[in-house]
């Protein structure tokens, strides 16, 4: 996941909700009809950001809350023509390591709560 925020995005948010450089954006997502979804922007403090983005002083985020809309995508919000837009792709692909020929060993489990001793390496 990744957020840009263009600097006419920025200023333009700026100008229209009075912002200014130190404060906090939260970008969000809603669904308001099936196949139809509306991005808000709404000034507030961060809690839990997972991706952040900064222009003219002002920081964007998207919170935790909100991954579910963002995931595996890269957004682009931007000014056209007085009017605020996004863009949406889809993420290039991680590069997956190449295969081998070993058969990878099972990691142990924690007897006391059946968990994989290697569960930290799956939280991002």
């Amino acid at each position: 996941m990744k957020l840009i925020v263009t600097t006419a995005a920025a200023q333009y948010l700026a100008d229209q909700i009075g912002l200014r450089a130190g404060d906090s954006v939260a970008i969000s997502g809603e669904r308001v009809a099936k196949g139809q979804f509306k991005i808000r922007y709404q000034p507030k403090e961060p809690v839990q950001p997972v991706a952040t983005a900064a222009q003219v002083g002002i920081s964007f985020y998207v919170e935790f809350a909100d991954e579910w809309f963002f995931s595996g995508k890269v957004t682009t919000v931007d000014c056209q023509a007085g009017q605020l837009t996004y863009r949406s792709q889809k993420e290039a692909p991680v590069d997956q390591p190449t295969p081998t020929t070993t058969q990878p060993t099972a990691p142990q489990t924690d007897a006391s709560t059946a968990a994989s001793r290697k569960y930290e390496e799956y939280w991002e």
